[in-house]
Formats: C-alpha cells, sequence, structure tokens
C-alpha cells in the first residue's frame, strides 16, 4: 500500500519532512497531529511513543503504517516505510511496547475493519498472532528461555528475567514488526523479532512454556519460520 500521508506524534515537522524524502515514498502531505474526524485511509504514522488508545485509533482510522520511533534513526525508519509499502497493515514497534500493549488485538480488530471475519476466525487470528508476538518479543528480542516447570519459584525466576531484560534500554528498544496482507482469498501476516533466531524443537511435558508454536499450528491454515527463525509467517485462508 502506497502511503498516502505522513502524520507524527511529538515530532516536528522538520523531522517528518527528514523522514520523507529519506523514505523517497513520496508520502504528502506530512503533517504533525492526527486530522481530527476524519479517516487515515492509506496513511503512515510515526511516533516517539504509543499507548493502547493511541495505537488502536490509528489503526481503527485506517492507518496502513504505525512506527514506534524508539531509537530508530532516520535510515531505519525511512527501510520500514518503503517495507510497509507491501503491506496492508504494518505495525512497529519497540519491545517495551509490544509487551505491554494490545498489539494483536489491535490489529485483528483493523483487519476486520478491512475485510469483515466470522467470529471463530477473529478469534483463531488474534490467539494465534498473541502467541507469535509473545514468543518474538519474550524468546526472541529479550532472549528469554522457555519456562521449564510450573512451579512458582520457576515462575517467578521466569517474570523476574523478563522484568530485568526490559529494563536494558539495548534489548527494550529492539523493534517488534507486525506486517499483514490481506488479500481476496487469504490473510498473510508476519511477525519479525531482532533477536538471535530459533530452531523449533519438540516440547517436552516437563516444559512449563515454549508450547506457543505447537498451539500456532492449530489455530492457522499455515505457516512458516524464515529468516534463521526471526520472522514467522501465519497464514489465514478465507
Amino acid at each position: 500500500m502506497q502511503a498516502t500521508a505522513l502524520y507524527g506524534l511529538g515530532l516536528t515537522t522538520e523531522r517528518l519532512e527528514e523522514f520523507a524524502a529519506a523514505a523517497g515514498t513520496g508520502c504528502r502531505p506530512v503533517k504533525t497531529g492526527l486530522p481530527a474526524g476524519e479517516r487515515l485511509d492509506g496513511a503512515a504514522v510515526l511516533a516517539v511513543s504509543l499507548d493502547d488508545d493511541s495505537l488502536g485509533e490509528i489503526l481503527a482510522r485506517g492507518a496502513g503504517i504505525c512506527i514506534e520511533i524508539g531509537r530508530l534513526d532516520v535510515p531505519d525508519v525511512a527501510a520500514s516505510v518503503r517495507m510497509a509499502q507491501a503491506s496492508s497493515i504494518f505495525v512497529s514497534l519497540t519491545t517495551a511496547s509490544a509487551y505491554r500493549l494490545q498489539l494483536a488485538q489491535s490489529i485483528v480488530h483493523a483487519i476486520d475493519g478491512r475485510c469483515p471475519l466470522e467470529q471463530d476466525r477473529r478469534f483463531d487470528m488474534e490467539l494465534a498472532l498473541q502467541e507469535a508476538i509473545s514468543n518474538a518479543v519474550i524468546h526472541g528480542n529479550l532472549s528469554v528461555r522457555s519456562l521449564q516447570d510450573p512451579s512458582l519459584t520457576s515462575l517467578e525466576r521466569y517474570s523476574a528475567e523478563i522484568a530485568e531484560r526490559l529494563a536494558d534500554p539495548e534489548l527494550a528498544n529492539r523493534q517488534l514488526k507486525v506486517n499483514a496482507l490481506v488479500e481476496e482469498s487469504r490473510i498473510v501476516i508476519d511477525v519479525i523479532d531482532q533477536g538471535s533466531g530459533f530452531v523449533p524443537k519438540e516440547p517436552r511435558v516437563a516444559v512449563a512454556s515454549g508450547r506457543g508454536i505447537s498451539l500456532i499450528g492449530t489455530l492457522v491454515s499455515g505457516w512458516d519460520l524464515l529468516d534463521d527463525g526471526r520472522r514467522i509467517q501465519l497464514r489465514f485462508d478465507l
């Protein structure tokens, strides 16, 4: 989708112009803030930070691209904007935001607004996407190993490790990208992380977490791990 306009939240017009020029997509106009009461169909929105309300509003109003800047420099933002041109919906968040926001819910709601889904399909899509995002955030960008047993001590240690990794600015500002393509007969969603990669193994009975891939397989029409496990592609037939 060719971005039709570029809006910025918490950014100056000069900074937005810099991003637009680097992306080279020709999206115009370039404005700070969001237009009141107007659809954002096809627009790209760049934000210094996001919460659930702002992310939900941006996607529900039809924006095709939403990028949280975080520590991204101009070339990185421009590359994401160019990457998003082939998407129906493209969202890029910092790890910290992807961990705390209802990203899967917001994206599936936006997809449903463009291509109405049956209730069961919508539920499966949201659950599968949530599992994929959780894996990408926790095991990918934060590099936290799966919880090995369901004991309270292990759970406390697991939660503490996640909190410790999120407190590391380097890890917290890694990007998590979700790229959704809505086609006539199917929906394809890619979840992309910046971790070290992942090779799935058969889950052991004693392992208390790390079964997300198995669950995803029961909810989607097809899936693939790509880019050495840093990208999972989910496919849903309509």
